[in-house]
């Protein structure tokens, strides 16, 4: 009985309870697209935090870079310890190297890459089909642009250094979203990005060439490959910062950063993120919570009577606030449909701009939304009707 009538206080004050659920799906929504909009750029800075926070620098390479000893003379970088020789000092290097493979008849539809394991364990950008390397053989990533399936069987060819031509198969376990980003590529770095851990991360299909990604423990030894894009170098706090300058230009760094200075603009891009919605959430939710103290105050002033009837009846004051109660969680539930709806449609049209992040920080802040709404549109009914003796509830109207 109790739902019953309070779905018929809903259909009496139906055009305030539909602008109360409108306001409060417009909160729910705009709440759900902060906490996935800053649940992303966790998930980019989290798993490299260690590098992030230590002493060193990262860097930017145009091509490959290479172990000079500033005479001319240069073989490929492919590991820390070829790195350590370049710049003179201890330091370990993680990033994504620049394989000199590629698929016969498709040369310049791909650049064949091969990450540090670190980063493949460590981060999975957003993929559209497949298993992040996860399988049988040799496993690779691809653009799902890049006209690959799942469980296609690439042959690779290359020449290793004593000139033999030799070739190896590699498995599409996962397709990469064409908006996805890969640890280790040179990214964008806009004015809101400027110098923070953004600039790891680039787009799959950068360089107008789709990237065919391998784990750099699978690769043949004797492949030439080495490293190119952004890495992240760490080493003591007692190695020579113009010295390594020095040989970072000499072996193909184009732009450098201490990784003090990046973790400082990551926070502050971070606090960023919050702070520019954050007050948007707020007054939605301040609106909502407006129309639902109006919608009850109303519903419960008309109803008084019915609610005298109902006590005399033997139902108790505490029933009563139950209508109440069941109104507001009315509104709770057709207020998240209606923000599930305007979710998937924004996603579907703009993924870009629109993104979720459905897990449990998306969830317990809607949560506690939705929770804070039912509480404060409770408080009115609760009140009035505690207030009101029951002569004073059969005469207010």
């Amino acid at each position: 009985m109790l739902l019953r009538y309070a779905l018929i206080s809903f259909r009496r004050y139906k055009m305030q309870n539909i602008l109360t659920v409108l306001q409060l799906a417009a909160a729910l929504t705009m709440t759900a697209f902060m906490i996935s909009a800053v649940s992303l750029r966790l998930s980019r800075y989290t798993p490299f935090r260690e590098e992030f926070t230590s002493n060193g620098r990262l860097v930017v390479c145009s091509s490959f870079a290479y172990n000079g000893d500033l005479s001319g003379e240069y073989t490929m970088i492919n590991s820390s310890e070829d790195m350590s020789r370049a710049l003179g000092a201890d330091v370990k290097v993680l990033g994504i190297h620049l394989n000199s493979a590629y698929i016969p008849g498709r040369e310049n539809d791909f650049a064949v890459r091969s990450a540090d394991d670190r980063i493949i364990d460590c981060y999975t950008p957003m993929l559209s089909a497949g298993e992040w390397f996860s399988g049988e053989g040799i496993c690779a990533a691809v653009s799902e642009n890049s006209g690959c399936k799942i469980g296609d069987r690439l042959g690779l060819h290359y020449f290793s250094a004593d000139g033999e031509e030799k070739e190896f198969e590699v498995t599409v376990t996962s397709l990469v979203k064409k908006d996805g980003r890969l640890a280790g590529l040179a990214g964008e770095n806009d004015g809101s990005q400027k110098d923070t851990f953004e600039i790891f991360y680039g787009g799959i299909d950068s360089n107008n060439k789709n990237t065919l990604l391998l784990r750099e423990s699978d690769m043949p030894e004797d492949m030439p490959r080495g490293f190119t894009g952004t890495m992240l170098l760490n080493y003591p706090d007692t190695t020579d910062e113009a010295a390594l300058t020095e040989r970072l230009t000499a072996c193909g760094c184009i732009y450098s950063l201490p990784m003090s200075e990046l973790e400082k603009a990551s926070k502050n891009y971070l606090s960023q993120q919050i702070y520019e919605l954050l007050p948007l959430i707020i007054i939605l939710l301040i609106m909502a919570l407006i129309g639902s103290i109006s919608t009850s105050t109303l519903s419960t002033r008309e109803q008084l009577r019915d609610y005298a009837v109902f006590s005399l009846c033997g139902l108790k004051k505490n029933s009563c606030i139950l209508i109440g109660l069941m109104q507001s969680f009315i509104c709770s539930v057709l207020a998240g449909i209606v923000s599930a709806a305007a979710m998937l449609i924004l996603g579907a049209a703009a993924p870009e701009r629109f993104y979720l992040s459905p897990g449990l920080k998306m969830f317990s802040g809607v949560g506690a939304a939705a929770v804070l709404f039912v509480i404060v549109s409770l408080t009115v009914p609760a009140l009035m009707i505690g207030r009101y003796s029951i002569k004073d509830q059969l005469n207010s109207n």
